[in-house]
């Protein structure tokens, strides 16, 4: 089999009717080898899938020509028509036939369903009342100690069979088998007509039942005296729309099941759920909070690197631009008055005044930096004051250059920063857009609708 395979691969491959560079690429990645391992696998992966082509293909020529074998046979013997199951509904089916002039007409015709002959007309009919009968009672013992309901069927299964009971007394028992005995002091007999019909045919049993008077249990007597004292007092207020009852009836707490819920619990309910999502909103408000805070230091931090490289370069020290940039950040702030008249201070100025409230309070300068870098929690920050910790230790050789390698970066940071926000931006006017088009949308249509209209 593996050959025959192999040799419709390979005249496959002459033919050009398979292109194996593309597969090979791929397959070359997954096993990774020689060509020549390359190729063995690629015709193997090729071998595989003919294959199972040739064993469908078979399949379906052999199921095929099975069908065509049946259908060439069913032509021989003539038009097959298949009448409906017993009892079902009528087919119809379509003929067609051809005049001498080669042209197509069709006709329709109905094809009644199956019937039964006389002898299995009267078997199905013994059949069904034996059917019947042997359900009919239900949970109840014999037909002569009838006191629960009985087990009427309407139909017979894969019949064709129509079924019909009757009562002469339908108050005890109806044509359901529903058995009305609460109120029956004694027993009375019932007659109980079964007739079973197929199209004009009619047979018929009748059955003498005894219907006897309920067993009550305790539980249910009980329950019966609670009902009857409860009708009993709400015969007594017939004109009354709102009645209330005693909640206290022959020894027993009575509840309504259709009791609202206390308005009380619905408030403390709805509080609750208030809280909850105050809650949530609380800790979303904060994590905005931190989120635009660091947005903010990111806007500002190649500020403060420009800052430290201008100062540095004309001999400052590292505290001393400190110390200037904080000026700088006072005078800003105080210029920026909000609607309160009081400044708004950036919080790259809070954590630099920090920083220098350390400095100044007794942490060594090294540490101080390092602080102010893990405050901000941003690499940026981390980086810059690693930096500055180590122009401390190490001296301020080549210090110049690493600052300036610094700003650049910051700069590409910002640029890429505000082409996020400008494409956030864009974002957030989409909904805008999409409304103002809608509106525009109805004010141009709805005229054009209403003249339409009238």
């Amino acid at each position: 089999m593996k050959k025959q395979m192999k040799r419709i691969y390979q005249w496959l491959k002459r033919k050009k009717w398979i292109q194996t560079e593309g597969i090979c690429r791929q397959l070359s990645q997954l096993y990774r080898g020689t060509q020549r391992k390359t190729e063995e696998v690629v015709e193997a992966y090729y071998i595989e899938i003919i294959q199972k082509c040739v064993v469908v293909l078979l399949l379906t020529l052999l199921f095929s020509g099975m069908l065509w074998v049946q259908e060439y046979m069913d032509a021989r013997e003539g038009i097959h028509l298949i009448r409906a199951d017993y009892g079902e509904e009528e087919e119809v089916y379509t003929l067609k036939y051809q005049e001498k002039d080669e042209t197509w007409k069709e006709f329709s015709v109905v094809v009644e369903p199956v019937r039964y002959d006389s002898e299995e007309l009267k078997l199905q009919f013994q059949q069904g009342f034996a059917y019947l009968e042997e359900n009919m009672l239900g949970e109840n013992t014999s037909l002569y100690d009838i006191r629960e309901d009985m087990h009427l069927e309407g139909d017979i299964p894969d019949s064709g069979l129509s079924v019909a009971w009757s009562s002469d007394n339908p108050e005890l028992l109806n044509d359901k088998g529903v058995v009305g005995n609460e109120n029956l002091t004694e027993s009375k007999c019932v007659r109980l007509q079964l007739e079973l019909s197929y199209e004009d045919i009619t047979e018929s049993r009748e059955y003498e039942l005894t219907i006897q008077p309920k067993l009550w249990t305790e539980e249910e007597i009980r329950l019966q005296q609670i009902q009857e004292e409860v009708e009993q007092r709400l015969q007594e207020t017939p004109y009354e729309r709102d009645v209330y009852l005693s909640d206290n009836v022959q020894d027993v707490t009575l509840y309504n099941t259709k009791t609202q819920v206390s308005h009380g619990w619905l408030i403390f309910g709805l509080g609750v759920g208030v809280c909850i999502l105050l809650w949530f909103r609380q800790r979303e408000t904060i994590h905005k909070k931190i989120k635009c805070q660091k947005k903010e230091l990111m806007l500002e931090y190649p500020f403060l690197v420009n800052q430290l490289l201008l100062y540095t370069e004309v001999g400052s020290t590292i505290q001393g631009a400190m110390e200037r940039i904080i000026r700088q950040y006072e005078q800003r702030s105080c210029k920026r008055k909000d609607k309160k008249g009081s400044a708004k201070q950036k919080q790259l100025y809070l954590d630099l005044c920090i920083m220098w409230n350390e400095m100044h309070g007794g942490i060594g300068q090294e540490q101080a930096y390092i602080n102010l870098g893990k405050r901000t929690g941003l690499l940026s920050y981390m980086k810059l004051t690693a930096l500055l910790a180590q122009q401390i230790r190490k001296g301020t050789s080549g210090f110049a250059e690493q600052l300036e390698q610094e700003e650049q970066s910051a700069f590409e940071q910002r640029k890429e920063l505000a082409k996020k926000l400008g494409e956030e931006a864009g974002t957030k006017l989409l909904f805008p857009m999409i409304m103002l088009m809608i509106i525009s949308m109805i004010i141009v249509v709805c005229p054009a609708l209403m003249n339409f209209v009238m």
